[in-house]
């Protein structure tokens, strides 16, 4: 799929034969992260640093007939983070408002959700979905919370004395457990396959595997290195999503500076897209008004090269770049936690809370992950077989513009992925 810069090229040492161009474009770069992330967010981030737990109610100090609004969300989920936004917007706005958080990936989270679904007939199949909202006697699920329609649901019931939706349950919690067991028994293991799988589409951890590989590849690593560190690195995306749906990293995932670290490692991680992408794009432009490869923008001139392939290998052992794998791994894991699209998780995670069906819930979540980084294992097995392979490497050779057509349509694509991804939530 990619042999990224021909014979062992690298970014870092282009400096020196190109670092007016190389300047431009991390400015460039630079310029457009910083766009994106405007002031107007970064205050919103501060804000919702103060933003209190579950079980503790938002507001601001009012004299009129409050108006209550219960708020499922889960950890990492950039979509909920893109509706706290609104919620922090409707406060200022609306005094009287009070929010009261609910975290979905705890037992009491789905428990709370399960019956205020079925107070408010939600499908049992949008249920323990989030972002949800419950408003007076309306809800909003996930697109359908805007900033138009919150603010017509807080118009709808205000001045209305509404009870708090959490104080509206009556339902016990027995048979909310009964029916949530039995939900979990009608599972199949193909619908639990299929939700890892669409659930495991994550542009971050695709970028950074790809870029890894990659860049293994240009310093010259063997195959078996390649997949050593490949393979760590998906095993660290595994692992990690396991235990925080198993709940044993619920203190990392909580933390309030996540969310903006997260979108500077989007924004940092397309800057990177598009430099490549730039740069692939010059030099098939170079290509195709020379014809020559021995020119292109990322080409190192020969005794640098063999320098910096032979301190590598005498100074770093591949064990180094298994752990770099490893904590690469788990990083992007925990600042790219999936917001699932479907109520197999929630459900599992609450299963995995009763003793007598833990074991089922638990090999069920395993291999819901496992199906999660599916998506994963192939683009690293694609990028390995692309950096690789000796077919690969002559027809790279024969066909040298199109192949950075088509890396620069690649690296682009990506990084306006990202950006979106960074701006949209």
């Amino acid at each position: 799929m990619l042999r990224i810069f021909q014979d062992g090229s690298s970014l870092l040492f282009c400096l020196k034969n190109n670092r007016r161009i190389i300047i431009n474009l991390l400015l460039i770069a630079l310029f457009i992260s910083l766009l994106f992330i405007s002031p107007n967010r970064l205050v919103l981030s501060a804000f919702s640093q103060e933003v209190k737990t579950d079980d503790e109610v938002i507001s601001h100090s009012s004299t009129q007939q409050p108006i209550y609004i219960a708020d499922f969300y889960e950890p990492g989920c950039q979509e909920c983070e893109r509706v706290a936004r609104l919620l922090e917007q409707v406060i200022f706005e609306y005094p009287q408002v009070e929010i009261r958080k609910f975290d979905i990936s705890t037992p009491e989270g789905v428990t709370l959700a399960e019956q205020l679904g079925e107070l408010y007939g939600v499908s049992e199949y949008d249920r323990l979905l989030v972002p949800m909202l419950y408003i007076g006697d309306n809800y909003l699920l996930r697109e359908q919370i805007t900033y138009e329609s919150l603010i017509s649901a807080i118009d709808e019931i205000k001045g209305v004395e509404f009870p708090p939706p959490w104080e509206r349950v009556k339902e016990d919690q027995d048979s909310v457990q009964q029916r949530l067991i039995e939900r979990f028994q009608s599972f199949g293991i193909g619908a639990v396959a299929i939700s890892g799988l669409i659930d495991g589409i994550n542009p971050c951890a695709f970028a950074t595997i790809i870029f890894f590989i990659s860049y293994l590849a240009l310093i010259k690593r063997t195959g078996r290195e390649l997949l050593l560190v490949g393979g760590v690195f998906t095993l660290a995306v595994f692992l990690t999503y396991f235990l925080v749906g198993a709940g044993a990293l619920r203190v990392v995932t909580s933390l309030s500076f996540l969310p903006l670290a997260r979108k500077i490692f989007i924004f940092v991680t397309a800057a990177i897209g598009i430099i490549l992408g730039t740069l692939s794009l010059l030099d098939y432009l170079k290509y195709k008004r020379t014809g020559q490869t021995s020119d292109a923008t990322l080409q190192l001139p020969p005794r640098i090269k063999e320098l910096i392939h032979s301190t590598i290998r005498k100074n770093v052992k591949i064990s180094s770049f298994a752990i770099m794998a490893g904590v690469t791994g788990f990083l992007v894991s925990i600042l790219e936690l999936a917001c699932t699209g479907q109520i197999y998780l929630p459900t599992l995670i609450f299963i995995s809370q009763v003793p007598e069906l833990r074991a089922n819930a638990l090999l069920y979540l395993l291999f819901y992950n496992f199906m999660f980084v599916v998506p994963l294992i192939l683009v690293f097995l694609f990028t390995y077989w692309g950096t690789s392979s000796q077919q690969w490497a002559e027809l790279t050779k024969k066909n040298y513009g199109k192949v950075k057509m088509a890396m620069t349509i690649l690296f682009f694509g990506l990084a306006i992925l990202l950006i979106m991804t960074g701006f949209l939530f």
